[in-house]
């Protein structure tokens, strides 16, 4: 398959999975412009990462250099930091020794003088070029059964421990006073330098390291000190080479056994055993990686201040949970140089082009200007379709050598380069959207990722952070707090879930969680959510059961018109909205959950909806006491249709269509003002001290009209009667409260009385009415209706006026 053909196949399965994202999200109820979605592979897009590249190249950020790089040998390509994953992986554990070639100044009298070095990448020591030492530790000469050999004096106990030998220290100096040392390669016809590394430590291993730099980074930075070849036998397969000699054509793992092997024949090899340790690997194929010397292009992130006006913007930024703040500074101080290049065919090209004279590899402006602009009009296949001088501008020649021969490059962008320049192709370009972002959010694996390869190259352009707030989340593991894995059985999948129990519940469970830290899911959390979701959803039925005959044009009632308890609940209700608004603003979705189901379950179903079943049902329709309570149960039903319209979109749709009257039934409830509403902004908060020192009493009351249930001396709370003693000061407060108080407690009669504080619960004096089921004296003050008591008679009498 050619180049093009599978870059088109590439292009297809994307847009294929594009596709299936679109219409999983729809389903899940996500709002966006989905006819209208940006993608990376779109001409448009393709054009702006090439203006981006263009710009950074202007301003001298881009280099191309030979650096050890992330390398996955199954991928064949490098890798950014942002491309590893850290993963337990066994490995070789080794410990050998290079033997010193001449008599070390510091003790010349001893004769055979080794190093003792340890690593876990055996195959290395083919690319061998010295020993690094700290230049400030201590170390010693030592005795090893018959042989001297030289490591850090802070390691010997835990070397004895593992070798199982005794160590006699002999001679103890500086690491400094070993440089430039020359050894003898352990199995090769090579010498090895002693060098000095800053990076020594003695936290593992001997104190003594192996140096390759075409395999290590801290090895690499020693070269130009020292002038240190740069060996690299391995191909972009992970097999090593003709320069390799005689481990040409074997892979890593063969070369490593092989390497040991010839370390025990010489009698080199001190130890060899497994070890399980965390290793890099990469990102898409979760094979282990390799350090591997290329030629690669980068962007310099100390170029122009860049990295501590990335510092900067870190902390303008607002971070949720804060704990990203420190995560992401201590990710950029210490990152290296971004490595843009990959080895890939899908993906945005490079345009950089070799010179066939000279073999000058040349990123210049101008040709990237141009090709911006070829693949504006032509997509980024152009790069692999059309003749190098469609990309060069006229007369071009190399800056080098003059020639005018030249071939393009291969090798194309990071992908995360693409998905960083979304500030500039996204935000910068759409004149419906405004920069900087209002938040980025993903995954707490993106600070190393997304966020940061967006951060870098803003910064570098537009100097600001292209958001003002970032949020992020942990992962998905199960119901005990296991990572889900094919092997384990415990995947579960959203397509399941929207299939099992629709699309609400899994929204309702995302909302619910406590996303800062990793969110379990299983089917016993799920079923939870249902008696969840069922709470919120029968309450909205309660309120529009209740609102069939209530139009706010006609039955408005003004707050002065109100019964008091009605007032405090719309007062209550306007709370509870403020504090979820606030919930809202601060991204803390699971305590908007926790507030809406105890304002459900709570303050509505166990008090409030109960208590005015009485006004609902037995008053006259039209009688002012039961418009007050439709007027706050309108009230409260526009609130919470409101307040979980974010999270229970598809019930908070339903529920307003049905509840809207004709004039604006087709305006959905997201068109609508979050804030509007007949009782805008009412507090009371004197009315709400008030009814909950009487919310207070209730519970008091309730308890005790448990116990008579519980002694049958009563059957239901309206078979009871309540006779609340209070001293001066309590009794002014509660006086005027009898019928109130009868209402709250749901019983058939309220006595207060001054005196001692007491509360006294006991059977009801009356009949019971059959209409209300109060227990009253009235009953069958009319012989027309001899089980009706007077209240219900008033009712039914302004019924038929």
């Amino acid at each position: 398959m050619d180049i093009i053909d599978f870059r088109k196949k590439a292009a297809q399965f994307a847009l294929k999975f594009v596709e299936l994202q679109k219409k999983d999200f729809i389903r899940l109820g996500c709002f966006s412009d989905w006819s209208h979605p940006y993608l990376t592979l779109d001409k448009e897009y393709e054009y702006w990462v090439i203006k981006l590249l263009e710009e950074l190249v202007k301003r001298g950020y881009l280099y191309r250099k030979m650096k050890p790089v992330n390398w996955c040998y199954k991928c064949e390509t490098a890798l950014a930091e942002a491309e590893v994953e850290y993963q337990e992986k066994e490995s070789h554990s080794i410990y050998l020794l290079f033997k010193v070639k001449q008599p070390i100044p510091l003790f010349p009298s001893y004769k055979e003088v080794y190093f003792l070095v340890w690593t876990t990448t055996p195959w290395t020591l083919i690319s061998n070029v010295g020993v690094a030492v700290h230049p400030r530790f201590s170390y010693v000469l030592a005795k090893l059964e018959d042989k001297f050999v030289i490591l850090a004096k802070d390691l010997i106990p835990s070397l004895e421990e593992t070798l199982k030998v005794s160590l006699k220290v002999l001679k103890e100096f500086e690491g400094k006073e070993l440089e430039y040392v020359k050894l003898e390669h352990p199995f090769l016809d090579r010498e090895s330098l002693v060098v000095l590394g800053g990076f020594v430590s003695r936290e593992e291993g001997s104190g003594c390291v192996h140096i390759a730099p075409g395999h290590g980074e801290e090895d690499f930075s020693l070269v130009e000190t020292y002038n240190l070849r740069i060996i690299m036998p391995v191909n972009e397969k992970g097999i090593f080479t003709e320069e390799a000699e005689e481990f040409a054509g074997k892979n890593i793992e063969e070369a490593s056994l092989e390497v040991i092997e010839k370390l025990r024949e010489k009698k080199y090899l001190l130890l060899h055993h497994k070890i399980v340790h965390s290793y890099p690997h990469c990102w898409r194929c979760k094979n282990p990686i390799i350090f591997r010397a290329t030629s690669q292009w980068f962007l310099k992130i100390d170029h122009s201040n860049l990295r501590q006006g990335v510092l900067k913007e870190i902390e303008r930024v607002k971070w949720i949970p804060s704990s990203g703040l420190e995560r992401m500074k201590a990710m950029v101080e210490i990152r290296p140089d971004w490595c843009l290049s990959r080895q890939r065919l899908w993906g945005v090209p490079i345009p950089a082009i070799k010179c066939q004279n000279c073999r000058e590899v040349i990123l210049d402006e101008k040709v990237i200007e141009l090709t911006s602009q070829v693949f504006r009009d032509k997509g980024s296949d152009s790069w692999f379709t059309l003749e190098v001088e469609n990309f060069l501008p006229p007369n071009f020649s190399c800056p080098k050598c003059k020639s005018k021969e030249f071939v393009k490059e291969e090798d194309i962008l990071d992908v995360w380069f693409e998905s960083g320049a979304s500030f500039l192709a996204v935000l910068k370009t759409n004149p419906d959207l405004s920069f900087p972002a209002d938040m980025y959010l993903e995954g707490s694996d993106q600070h190393r990722g997304w966020f940061q390869v967006s951060l870098i190259p803003s910064q570098a352009i537009v100097e600001s952070a292209p958001f003002k707030s970032v949020l992020t989340h942990g992962f998905v593991v199960d119901g005990e707090g296991r990572k889900m894995s094919k092997s384990l059985g415990n995947v579960i999948s959203p397509q399941e879930i929207i299939n099992r129990y629709g699309a609400e519940i899994l929204r309702l469970w995302v909302a619910s969680s406590d996303y800062s830290e990793d969110v379990r899911i299983s089917s016993k959390i799920l079923n939870q959510l249902i008696d969840f979701y069922r709470k919120v959803r029968n309450t909205i039925r309660f309120l529009l059961g209740n609102l069939y005959d209530f139009y706010p044009s006609r039955d408005k009632l003004s707050l002065s018109q109100l019964e008091e308890v009605d007032r405090f609940m719309l007062s209550f209700t306007s709370s509870v909205f403020e504090e979820v608004l606030a919930y809202y603003e601060s991204f803390a979705f699971y305590k908007v959950c926790q507030k809406v189901y105890n304002f459900c379950n709570i303050s509505l179903s166990s008090f409030y909806l109960d208590i005015l079943k009485d006004r609902l049902y037995t008053y006259s329709p039209n009688s002012r006491e039961r418009k007050s309570a439709q007027n706050v149960l309108y009230y409260i039903l526009r609130v919470l249709i409101k307040m979980v319209a974010p999270i229970l979109s598809f019930t908070a749709e339903e529920a307003h269509q049905v509840f809207l009257n004709q004039e604006n039934r087709q305006i959905s409830i997201y068109l609508h003002n979050f804030n509007e509403d007949i009782f805008p902004h009412y507090r009371d908060k004197e009315l709400e001290k008030k009814w909950t020192k009487i919310l207070s009493l209730r519970d008091t009351v309730l308890k005790k009209i448990e116990k008579q249930r519980e002694s049958q001396i009563i059957g239901s709370s309206l078979e009871a009667e309540v006779i609340l003693s209070f001293p001066e000061k309590q009794y002014s407060f509660y006086k005027d409260l009898d019928n109130t108080l009868r209402e709250v407690f749901i019983v058939s009669k309220v006595e207060i009385v001054k005196g001692e504080e007491k509360i006294e619960v006991r059977r009801a004096k009356g009949k019971k009415c059959l209409r209300c089921w109060n227990y009253r004296e009235d009953v069958g003050i009319d012989d027309s209706y001899p089980d009706i008591c007077g209240k219900c008679l008033n009712a039914l009498k302004e019924e038929r006026l």
